[in-house]
């Protein structure tokens, strides 16, 4: 049986080290990635947890806004109603016309504004 050389032992020692090394580094990268993967999802959810709240009652200021504005809409086409025409036929014609206008303005402007209800599933 012939020997080995002795530098082809160290080449194949030096190449499957190499491999060791390699393959340990990929394997670190992986798991800080995951690590890093899993860090990131549990800041997303507490920053979720934390910011329910906040949104909640940003909902509920928005909802509460809308409502006093269709509410003031409202107020403001009653009194335009009760304001009482004076003058001539054609000039209270005029009137009434502009009148009905600004009234379907105000009604329109009070629906936008008005917050929309959930709809219950049946």
């Amino acid at each position: 049986m012939a020997a080995r050389k002795k530098s082809a032992r160290k080449k194949t020692a030096r190449r499957k080290s190499r491999a060791r090394k390699t393959t340990r580094r990929k394997r670190a990268a992986g798991d800080l990635a995951k690590r890093v993967d899993k860090t990131i999802s549990d800041l997303t959810k507490e920053i979720d947890k934390r910011m329910k709240p906040l949104r909640q009652e940003l909902d509920k200021a928005e909802r509460k806004a809308g409502t006093e504005a269709a509410r003031v809409l409202r107020e403001a086409r009653k009194r335009l109603n009760d304001v009482e025409l004076k003058g001539g036929s054609d000039f209270q014609k005029f009137l009434r016309q502009r009148r009905r206008d600004l009234s379907k303005a105000l009604t329109g402007l009070s629906e936008a504004v008005r917050p929309t209800r959930k709809r219950s599933r049946r």
